[in-house]
């Protein structure tokens, strides 16, 4: 399985993961294409084989986090450096999952922060 590897301190804890599943042999033949340094780094260190989208077009799965997410799902990406890659990794993706903890949770979208400015240009 091929696997985009989102930027998030949520998706740092599925990364954590995926390499004892895979330290453990639990897992098998995986390959991750992070979509920032830090991942890549993450990903390194627990021995995570590491692929390129120039090598697999394809993507079975990409795995990311949110910054907010409010009780209908609705939810807010882009307030970290990562969302260019994230966006151009998980276009190539058949799946996509978004996971968040209770910390990402809101009453409010952007009560945290503003808006990225895509969604501002439309108003």
């Amino acid at each position: 399985m091929v696997l985009g590897l989102g930027t998030d301190s949520t998706t740092s804890n599925f990364i954590d993961m995926l390499g004892e599943k895979l330290g453990l042999n639990e897992l098998h033949n995986n390959m991750g294409v992070p979509t920032s340094q830090a991942t890549a780094e993450r990903a390194k260190r627990l021995m995570i084989p590491l692929t390129t989208l120039s090598e697999h077009h394809r993507l079975d799965l990409t795995v990311d986090g949110a910054d907010e997410v409010d009780g209908d799902l609705n939810l807010i990406k882009g307030l970290g450096r990562a969302l260019l890659r994230e966006k151009i990794v998980e276009m190539h993706a058949e799946q996509f999952i978004v996971i968040v903890d209770e910390s990402k949770v809101v009453t409010r979208l952007a009560s945290r922060g503003p808006l990225p400015g895509e969604f501002m240009a439309g108003r």
